[in-house]
């Protein structure tokens, strides 16, 4: 066990699109008991279906839990089959979610690998992993950086809390166990979304950029890597769904991410959500297809 933020960082290699994509939060009256949201995103690249993502998500007056799971299809999947777990829980507050244990596990072409996050009490991670070995060249991570961060999984929601009025105005301080980054949430346009296959979203949403900062624990060979090319911003789009009525008499709504779009010298790729359920309620059904 190593107590990242006092003494030293270790980490499980992560997916980036997971952590802009995962979960909900009310955006407007808060329900006194859990609500559940169940997403599923299909993600494709050069036209073909590459990527699957399913998270489950339940939001109580204080408290949160997530699950996800990511897992390859197609063509990829044939060639890079792989299964990527990850779990979140915390504390909802009026300063937005606070992380207590992160849990990340990875089954596949490139070995297995997991990490174990939980938060110390002084606002520290206490971090396991397997392998447990360090990256070549890492800088060590700056203690000062670490307290006040959340996890990937937990960053969606962090975004999400600020509400319709300003759903993409925030800097979310990220913690993968290895390094620290910031993610950057500005606000692009208002857009109406058609659906380019069944089962898609459509209807208005908000189109925000969403840029990657490093903070801490890069080595020098990626901030060279990054200098030559630099990371672009990848571009989510949010929407409003209403949930039930609770027992006082409120509706409460959620910002839902409908679309998520990721350039890269290696592939454009670009997620759909396929199905929204809440409480059980079906607001987009996945098609037949599916």
């Amino acid at each position: 066990m190593t107590r990242i933020g006092t003494t030293g960082s270790r980490r499980l290699a992560g997916l980036a699109l997971g952590a802009l994509l995962v979960a909900a939060a009310p955006a407007a009256a808060e329900a006194p008991a859990d609500t559940r949201v169940d997403l599923t995103y299909r993600v494709y690249g050069g036209g073909l279906l590459i990527l699957s993502l399913d998270t489950s998500a339940a939001l109580g007056p204080s408290r949160y839990e997530i699950a996800s799971q990511l897992a390859t299809e197609g063509l990829v999947d044939r060639l890079f089959h792989g299964r990527l777990t990850s779990s979140a829980q915390g504390r909802l507050t009026d300063q937005g979610p606070r992380l207590e244990r992160y849990r990340q596990a990875y089954k596949g072409r490139f070995g297995d690998r997991s990490i174990d996050m939980r938060l110390a009490d002084d606002g520290s991670y206490d971090v396991a992993a397997e392998p447990d070995e360090a990256v070549p060249g890492q800088a060590p991570v700056d203690p000062r950086k670490v307290v006040g961060t959340v996890d990937p999984l937990t960053a969606s929601i962090h975004a999400a809390l600020a509400g319709a009025d300003s759903p993409c105005k925030a800097r979310v301080p990220v913690f993968d166990g290895r390094r620290v980054y910031d993610l950057d949430f500005s606000m692009l346009a208002t857009d109406r979304l058609e659906p380019r296959a069944a089962g898609e979203f459509a209807g208005e949403a908000w189109r925000c950029e969403v840029a990657y900062r490093p903070v801490s624990g890069f080595t020098r060979e990626w901030h060279i890597r990054r200098a030559r090319d630099p990371l672009r911003p990848a571009t989510v789009w949010l929407a409003r769904f209403e949930g039930a009525e609770n027992g006082a008499g409120e509706t409460p709504s959620f910002l839902l991410p409908v679309r998520l779009q990721i350039e890269s010298a290696w592939v454009n790729a670009v997620a759909h959500l396929t199905r929204a359920r809440i409480d059980g309620r079906e607001l987009i059904a996945s098609s037949a297809a599916d």
